[in-house]
Protein backbone atom coordinates (compact mmCIF):
# COMPACT_ATOMS: atom_id res chain seq x y z
CA UNK A 1 0.00 0.00 0.00
CA UNK A 2 1.26 3.30 -1.02
CA UNK A 3 1.94 5.88 1.95
CA UNK A 4 -0.84 8.55 -0.15
CA UNK A 5 -3.61 5.49 0.05
CA UNK A 6 -2.63 4.96 3.64
CA UNK A 7 -2.75 8.15 3.80
CA UNK A 8 -6.34 8.94 2.75
CA UNK A 9 -7.20 5.71 4.59
CA UNK A 10 -6.27 7.23 7.53
CA UNK A 11 -8.26 10.95 6.94
CA UNK A 12 -11.63 8.74 6.08
CA UNK A 13 -10.98 7.03 9.27
CA UNK A 14 -10.59 10.34 10.74
CA UNK A 15 -13.59 12.00 9.66
CA UNK A 16 -16.00 8.75 10.56
CA UNK A 17 -14.50 9.50 14.06
CA UNK A 18 -14.95 13.39 14.35
CA UNK A 19 -18.80 12.27 14.64
CA UNK A 20 -20.50 11.70 18.33
CA UNK A 21 -23.68 12.06 19.73
CA UNK A 22 -22.36 15.82 21.58
CA UNK A 23 -21.45 16.68 17.18
CA UNK A 24 -24.09 14.28 15.06
CA UNK A 25 -23.72 16.93 11.80
CA UNK A 26 -20.58 18.49 10.56
CA UNK A 27 -20.16 20.96 7.90
CA UNK A 28 -17.31 20.20 5.29
CA UNK A 29 -15.27 23.03 7.08
CA UNK A 30 -15.78 21.74 10.28
CA UNK A 31 -14.62 18.17 9.04
CA UNK A 32 -11.58 19.75 7.53
CA UNK A 33 -10.26 21.18 10.61
CA UNK A 34 -10.84 18.23 12.83
CA UNK A 35 -8.98 16.09 10.39
CA UNK A 36 -6.54 18.48 9.77
CA UNK A 37 -6.71 18.48 5.65
CA UNK A 38 -7.61 21.14 3.04
CA UNK A 39 -11.73 21.31 2.43
CA UNK A 40 -10.96 20.33 -1.14
CA UNK A 41 -9.35 16.95 0.48
CA UNK A 42 -11.97 16.27 2.68
CA UNK A 43 -14.39 16.80 -0.29
CA UNK A 44 -13.25 14.02 -2.13
CA UNK A 45 -12.75 12.16 0.81
CA UNK A 46 -16.45 12.15 1.79
CA UNK A 47 -17.08 11.73 -1.42
CA UNK A 48 -15.80 8.47 -0.92
CA UNK A 49 -17.34 8.02 2.24
CA UNK A 50 -20.73 9.06 0.74
CA UNK A 51 -20.14 6.25 -2.02
CA UNK A 52 -20.15 3.51 0.54
CA UNK A 53 -23.17 4.44 3.01
CA UNK A 54 -20.96 5.84 5.46
CA UNK A 55 -22.04 9.29 4.85
CA UNK A 56 -25.33 11.29 4.17
CA UNK A 57 -25.55 14.73 3.45
CA UNK A 58 -28.46 16.90 4.56
CA UNK A 59 -29.00 18.88 1.65
CA UNK A 60 -31.18 21.45 3.59
CA UNK A 61 -28.36 22.59 5.88
CA UNK A 62 -25.51 21.53 3.78
CA UNK A 63 -24.06 19.35 7.01
CA UNK A 64 -23.33 15.67 6.61
CA UNK A 65 -23.82 13.01 9.28
CA UNK A 66 -23.35 9.18 9.48
CA UNK A 67 -25.30 6.72 6.98
CA UNK A 68 -26.98 3.38 6.99
CA UNK A 69 -23.55 1.67 6.94
CA UNK A 70 -22.03 2.53 9.99
CA UNK A 71 -25.16 1.06 11.72
CA UNK A 72 -24.90 -2.05 9.86
CA UNK A 73 -21.17 -2.46 11.51
CA UNK A 74 -22.67 -1.27 14.49
CA UNK A 75 -24.56 -3.78 15.05
CA UNK A 76 -22.33 -6.52 14.19
CA UNK A 77 -20.17 -5.47 17.06
CA UNK A 78 -23.10 -5.19 19.54
CA UNK A 79 -23.89 -8.87 18.69
CA UNK A 80 -19.99 -9.79 18.84
CA UNK A 81 -20.81 -7.85 22.21
CA UNK A 82 -21.87 -10.59 23.94
CA UNK A 83 -21.04 -9.57 27.66
CA UNK A 84 -22.79 -6.57 27.09
CA UNK A 85 -26.29 -8.04 27.37
CA UNK A 86 -25.68 -10.11 29.95
CA UNK A 87 -24.42 -7.22 32.40
CA UNK A 88 -27.61 -5.34 32.24
CA UNK A 89 -29.23 -6.69 35.42
CA UNK A 90 -25.38 -5.81 37.21
CA UNK A 91 -25.52 -2.32 36.18
CA UNK A 92 -29.23 -2.18 37.00
CA UNK A 93 -28.62 -3.14 40.38
CA UNK A 94 -25.62 -1.33 41.27
CA UNK A 95 -27.81 1.85 40.00
CA UNK A 96 -30.47 0.69 42.31
CA UNK A 97 -27.95 0.36 45.24
CA UNK A 98 -26.25 3.57 44.92
CA UNK A 99 -28.59 6.03 43.23
CA UNK A 100 -26.22 6.95 40.92
CA UNK A 101 -25.35 6.26 37.10
CA UNK A 102 -23.30 2.82 36.54
CA UNK A 103 -21.10 2.16 33.38
CA UNK A 104 -19.04 -0.52 31.92
CA UNK A 105 -16.22 1.44 30.17
CA UNK A 106 -12.96 0.11 27.85
CA UNK A 107 -9.91 1.65 27.18
CA UNK A 108 -8.77 2.54 23.84
CA UNK A 109 -5.19 4.20 24.07
CA UNK A 110 -5.52 7.29 26.50
CA UNK A 111 -8.90 7.25 26.75
CA UNK A 112 -12.05 5.62 28.01
CA UNK A 113 -14.86 4.64 25.61
CA UNK A 114 -18.23 3.45 27.21
CA UNK A 115 -19.75 0.95 26.10
CA UNK A 116 -22.82 0.38 28.66
CA UNK A 117 -24.79 3.07 31.03
CA UNK A 118 -27.69 2.71 33.32
CA UNK A 119 -29.48 6.04 34.16
CA UNK A 120 -29.54 7.48 37.66
CA UNK A 121 -33.44 8.16 38.67
CA UNK A 122 -32.26 11.82 39.13
CA UNK A 123 -33.52 14.36 36.82
CA UNK A 124 -30.17 16.11 36.54
CA UNK A 125 -28.26 13.59 34.49
CA UNK A 126 -24.47 13.05 33.83
CA UNK A 127 -23.20 14.51 30.07
CA UNK A 128 -22.29 10.58 29.65
CA UNK A 129 -23.75 8.26 26.93
CA UNK A 130 -22.67 5.10 25.28
CA UNK A 131 -19.75 5.47 22.69
CA UNK A 132 -18.44 8.86 24.38
CA UNK A 133 -15.09 9.03 24.92
CA UNK A 134 -13.64 10.86 28.40
CA UNK A 135 -9.75 10.93 29.10
CA UNK A 136 -8.44 7.86 30.65
CA UNK A 137 -5.91 9.40 33.36
CA UNK A 138 -8.66 12.09 34.99
CA UNK A 139 -11.67 9.22 35.26
CA UNK A 140 -12.43 6.57 37.29
CA UNK A 141 -12.91 3.69 34.92
CA UNK A 142 -9.51 5.17 33.20
CA UNK A 143 -7.74 4.82 36.54
CA UNK A 144 -8.87 1.14 36.88
CA UNK A 145 -7.47 -0.20 33.98
CA UNK A 146 -4.44 1.71 33.61
CA UNK A 147 -3.38 0.47 37.13
CA UNK A 148 -3.24 -2.68 35.42
CA UNK A 149 -1.12 -1.85 32.52
CA UNK A 150 2.85 -1.87 32.49
CA UNK A 151 4.63 1.43 33.64
CA UNK A 152 6.31 1.90 30.51
CA UNK A 153 3.01 1.27 28.51
CA UNK A 154 1.65 4.33 31.03
CA UNK A 155 4.83 5.89 29.69
CA UNK A 156 4.12 5.62 25.42
CA UNK A 157 0.35 6.31 25.94
CA UNK A 158 1.25 9.72 27.87
CA UNK A 159 4.24 10.98 26.53
CA UNK A 160 3.03 13.81 24.44
CA UNK A 161 1.08 15.23 27.20
CA UNK A 162 -1.36 15.05 30.58
CA UNK A 163 -4.30 17.52 29.58
CA UNK A 164 -5.52 19.36 32.22
CA UNK A 165 -9.28 19.07 32.38
CA UNK A 166 -9.30 20.96 35.50
CA UNK A 167 -7.38 21.84 38.72
CA UNK A 168 -7.34 18.59 39.79
CA UNK A 169 -6.38 16.77 37.12
CA UNK A 170 -3.37 15.07 36.92
CA UNK A 171 -0.77 16.51 35.01
CA UNK A 172 2.50 14.91 35.92
CA UNK A 173 3.45 11.12 34.79
CA UNK A 174 5.35 10.32 38.05
CA UNK A 175 2.16 11.15 40.02
CA UNK A 176 -0.01 9.64 37.86
CA UNK A 177 2.11 6.72 37.99
CA UNK A 178 1.94 6.87 42.23
CA UNK A 179 -1.67 7.04 41.73
CA UNK A 180 -2.06 3.80 39.62
CA UNK A 181 -0.34 2.37 41.97
CA UNK A 182 -2.37 3.16 44.97
CA UNK A 183 -4.80 1.66 42.57
CA UNK A 184 -3.63 -1.68 41.66
CA UNK A 185 -2.97 -2.53 45.76
CA UNK A 186 -6.94 -1.08 46.58
CA UNK A 187 -8.10 -2.91 43.94
CA UNK A 188 -10.58 0.90 42.94
CA UNK A 189 -9.98 4.31 42.03
CA UNK A 190 -11.52 7.21 43.58
CA UNK A 191 -11.94 10.72 40.95
CA UNK A 192 -12.59 13.37 42.68
CA UNK A 193 -13.40 16.30 39.90
CA UNK A 194 -10.58 15.42 37.85
CA UNK A 195 -12.49 15.23 35.47
CA UNK A 196 -15.93 17.63 35.94
CA UNK A 197 -15.52 19.56 38.72
CA UNK A 198 -18.23 18.87 41.38
CA UNK A 199 -18.43 14.96 40.52
CA UNK A 200 -17.00 11.83 41.96
CA UNK A 201 -16.79 8.93 40.64
CA UNK A 202 -15.56 5.49 41.41
CA UNK A 203 -14.30 2.73 39.33
CA UNK A 204 -13.10 -0.92 39.62
CA UNK A 205 -11.42 -3.63 37.13
CA UNK A 206 -13.15 -6.70 35.24
CA UNK A 207 -10.89 -9.47 34.51
CA UNK A 208 -11.09 -11.88 31.60
CA UNK A 209 -10.49 -15.69 31.60
CA UNK A 210 -6.55 -15.11 31.49
CA UNK A 211 -6.80 -12.77 34.90
CA UNK A 212 -6.02 -9.91 32.06
CA UNK A 213 -7.86 -6.79 33.36
CA UNK A 214 -9.90 -5.46 30.09
CA UNK A 215 -12.65 -3.22 31.15
CA UNK A 216 -14.33 -1.48 34.28
CA UNK A 217 -17.42 -0.63 35.90
CA UNK A 218 -18.08 2.76 37.63
CA UNK A 219 -20.45 4.53 39.45
CA UNK A 220 -20.30 8.71 39.29
CA UNK A 221 -22.39 11.36 40.57
CA UNK A 222 -22.04 14.75 42.09
CA UNK A 223 -19.92 14.83 44.99
CA UNK A 224 -22.72 16.18 47.20
CA UNK A 225 -24.22 12.37 47.13
CA UNK A 226 -21.85 10.55 46.38
CA UNK A 227 -18.81 11.30 49.77
CA UNK A 228 -21.50 10.72 52.48
CA UNK A 229 -21.79 7.51 51.59
CA UNK A 230 -18.24 6.92 49.35
CA UNK A 231 -17.02 3.49 51.22
CA UNK A 232 -20.57 1.85 50.46
CA UNK A 233 -20.62 3.35 47.32
CA UNK A 234 -16.87 1.70 46.99
CA UNK A 235 -17.72 -1.85 48.28
CA UNK A 236 -20.90 -2.11 46.08
CA UNK A 237 -18.74 -0.66 42.72
CA UNK A 238 -16.06 -4.00 43.82
CA UNK A 239 -18.83 -6.57 44.28
CA UNK A 240 -20.43 -5.24 41.05
CA UNK A 241 -17.04 -5.49 39.68
CA UNK A 242 -16.42 -8.93 41.07
CA UNK A 243 -19.72 -10.20 40.23
CA UNK A 244 -18.96 -9.53 36.22
CA UNK A 245 -15.98 -10.90 36.22
CA UNK A 246 -16.99 -14.25 37.85
CA UNK A 247 -19.48 -13.93 34.79
CA UNK A 248 -16.97 -13.64 32.54
CA UNK A 249 -14.33 -16.04 33.61
CA UNK A 250 -17.75 -18.89 33.97
CA UNK A 251 -19.56 -17.61 30.82
CA UNK A 252 -18.04 -15.78 28.24
CA UNK A 253 -15.34 -17.28 25.51
CA UNK A 254 -12.42 -16.10 24.92
CA UNK A 255 -13.02 -14.78 21.63
CA UNK A 256 -15.62 -12.53 22.88
CA UNK A 257 -13.52 -11.02 25.66
CA UNK A 258 -10.51 -10.64 22.62
CA UNK A 259 -12.93 -7.86 21.05
CA UNK A 260 -12.38 -5.54 24.19
CA UNK A 261 -8.56 -5.79 24.36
Amino acid sequence: MSRTTNSSLTNALRILKSFSIDHPELTLSEIAEVVGVSKSTACRLIQTLESEGFIYQNMNFNTYRLGSSVLALSNTVVDQLAILKETTHFLKQLTAQTGESSHIAILDNNEVIYLKKEDSPYRVQLLSHIGRRNPAHCTASGQAILAFKKPTTIEKLFERDLGKVTQYSITSLPKLQQLLATVRTRGYSISKGEYIEGIVSVGAPIYNKKNQVFAAVSVAGPKKRMLPDLQKIVDNVVFTSNNITKYVQAHVKDVDIETFI
